[in-house]
């Protein structure tokens, strides 16, 4: 199996950059980690569609402006891409 291109680690590091909140940037990583990680197709879903709706918050609230929603879901993409190489 190959190693992804961009590991859980970095992503998170890049998260604390482009989130100013630490409790936010926690938050949106620990959603990251468990879409890496969940067991099932169910738990995925329910992963995708809370971090989904917390990415939301944070926009309508003014914590996140346009291209750091669009920065946020890239890093849920390369979360999904590494659950699929588990």
């Amino acid at each position: 199996m190959n190693s992804p291109i961009f590991s859980l680690q970095e992503d998170l590091e890049a998260l604390a950059e482009l989130l100013s909140n630490p409790d936010a940037a926690r938050q949106v990583g620990t959603y990251l980690q468990r879409i890496q990680t969940a067991p099932s197709r169910d738990q995925l879903g329910k992963w995708l569609e809370q971090v989904t709706g917390y990415v939301q918050a944070l926009h309508d609230v003014n914590m996140l402006n346009e291209e750091q929603s669009i920065l946020l879901r890239e890093l849920v993409t390369r979360a999904l891409m590494r659950n699929a190489l588990k």
